[in-house]
């Protein structure tokens, strides 16, 4: 018996709401090998723990577990063992461990990277490849390495960053090929280093000049595209203090700032002198004397980058990412004085956003789709053929979530209220899952049940509840797996059947998709 929409729903009180290459290795399974404890241990009930409810679960602050919730605001949630692995390690050493993400031994990343046949091309080389395949390695990599590295803070900026400096796949042919290179040149270097650096790096970024049209910029036709972006979306915000006569100075530093179209740079940053003018300018009341070429764009965005507007408005959207919808205006502050402090460096902003007490009595805040399914991957361990990225890719695109896939610049939503009318196809996603309906992807129910030492239905809900939930259940929550269950054995067909509807019903709940 197959559960319904409708008994899904009545079984938790709940109701309704308003990749890879072409290669098929089985990467989880490799990465997964010798990874799951020997032992879970069952967590003990939290005092004072709601039920299951419909909305954002309002949990005492004696109930929320720090450790689980660094883990998943600072990363795509726990794997099997890590929420005993980082309370012996302490959250502080732990923060300082992924703060320093060089120095983790990450094999799921060169694992990931050696499948990949697209990335390690030159940009001449790889825009002479199919722009589809570059979009499936891209989107396949992504997923692979959020579920599986060790380096969960970094993915998370990685992400972050990705938003920050939105391009969209779709504008162009050529697109996804770009956006490989700006992935690997300028995304994920400077994901965790100094803000300057990274906003350097994306200026010559050939796929954010061909997004924002700066490849057009030319003294006799400037073009103020990248110009407006650049400041109110990379750096200054909306409320930073410039104008309009700003954004046209500044799109006068940046014209013959563009990407080769042919020869042996093809497809790189170039600074075409022809197209450049080389007048006075002058930007948020700073002259830029006459005579100038490229020095003159690498003051623009020194001074762009120590601007006390950007200091604060970097701040607002790392807390509102990390900490809560409505930034509270005093960790923004502190945030933005790290900035200031230590000249732009990233990791000193997010030591003090995950150091606070506000981080540790901030509200729940809702998962966006890919930290929903991420997370699902990874509390499961669930086995993925990087080869068949697409069906999770489809996955994505239904809970509104397609990566790389936002047109407009400013990156997707980060906020609860944009993703809370759309939660049933994340039910749904639940639900093949557990049932081994989604191609490539396989939950090893048996290897984890095995793990747990469960061998009752009791027992079975009690261990997915600490996988989940991070806690055991409570009678009155329990009693109704147990009933749907049925049985206090899982040797027959039907009982495995409703178990697993029973552990999608719970990655479903508000409780893991409030964090």
């Amino acid at each position: 018996m197959k559960l319904t929409r409708r008994d899904f729903l009545r079984l938790g009180g709940l109701t309704a709401v308003a990749a890879g290459t072409a290669g098929c290795s089985v990467i989880g399974r490799e990465l997964n090998q010798n990874e799951l404890p020997e032992r879970l241990t069952l967590p003990t009930a939290v005092p004072g723990t709601a039920p299951l409810t419909q909305s954002a679960p309002n949990l005492p602050s004696q109930a929320i577990n720090p450790v689980r919730r660094l883990l998943n605001r600072a990363g795509y949630g726990p794997a099997p063992g890590e929420i005993e692995r980082v309370s012996g390690l302490g959250l502080a050493a732990y923060l300082e461990e992924q703060l320093n993400d060089e120095g983790i031994a990450d094999t799921a990343s060169d694992l990931i990277a050696r499948h990949q046949a697209l990335y390690h091309m030159d940009a001449s080389l790889l825009l002479e490849q199919e722009p589809k395949d570059a979009t499936i390695e891209l989107i396949g990599s992504t997923f692979m390495r959020a579920i599986y590295s060790k380096r969960q803070l970094y993915e998370a900026m990685v992400e972050f960053w990705s938003d920050h400096f939105n391009i969209y796949l779709r504008k162009e042919q050529v697109m996804p090929l770009a956006k490989i290179v700006d992935d690997r040149e300028v995304i994920r270097p400077y994901a965790l280093t100094n803000f300057r650096d990274l906003l350097g790096a994306s200026a010559q970024s050939p796929a954010m000049l061909l997004y924002l049209d700066n490849i057009s910029n030319e003294k006799s036709h400037p073009n103020e595209n990248y110009a407006r972006e650049l400041l109110e979306l990379h750096t200054l915000g909306v409320n930073g203090g410039y104008s309009q006569q700003d954004v046209q100075e500044v799109a006068r530093i940046l014209t013959g700032w563009t990407v080769a179209r042919n020869g042996r740079l093809r497809g790189q940053f170039i600074f075409d002198e022809a197209k450049h003018d080389f007048g006075e300018k002058r930007v948020l009341g700073q002259t830029f004397p006459a005579g100038r070429g490229v020095e003159e764009v690498a003051e623009l965005l020194d001074l762009l980058a120590e601007h006390p507007a950007t200091a604060t408005f970097l701040a607002t959207k790392l807390v509102r990412r990390f900490v809560a919808d409505a930034p509270p205006a005093d960790l923004v502050t502190q945030v933005a004085e790290a900035y200031r402090q230590s000249g732009g460096e990233i990791k000193a902003m997010l030591r003090v956003i995950f150091l606070s007490d506000a981080f540790t009595s901030a509200p729940a805040k809702l998962k966006r789709p890919h930290t929903f399914m991420v997370s699902v991957l990874r509390t499961l361990h669930v086995d993925l053929r990087f080869g068949r990225g697409r069906a999770l890719a489809d996955w994505m695109a239904v809970m509104g979530q397609p990566l790389f896939l936002w047109p407009p610049p400013d990156g997707y939503p980060d906020v609860s209220e944009a993703w809370a009318a759309n939660l049933l196809p994340r039910w749904n996603f639940a639900l093949a899952l557990l049932h081994n309906e989604i191609p490539g992807a396989t939950v090893p129910l048996d290897d984890l049940l095995a793990a747990g030492g469960a061998d009752t239905a009791v027992s079975a809900i009690q261990l997915f509840a600490g996988l989940i939930y991070g806690r055991s259940l409570q009678e009155n929550e329990l009693v109704m797996f147990t009933d749907y269950l049925a049985s206090q054995s899982l040797e027959d067909a039907e009982a495995e059947t409703r178990l697993r509807d029973c552990v999608a019903l719970m990655l479903a709940s508000p409780e893991f998709q409030w964090t």
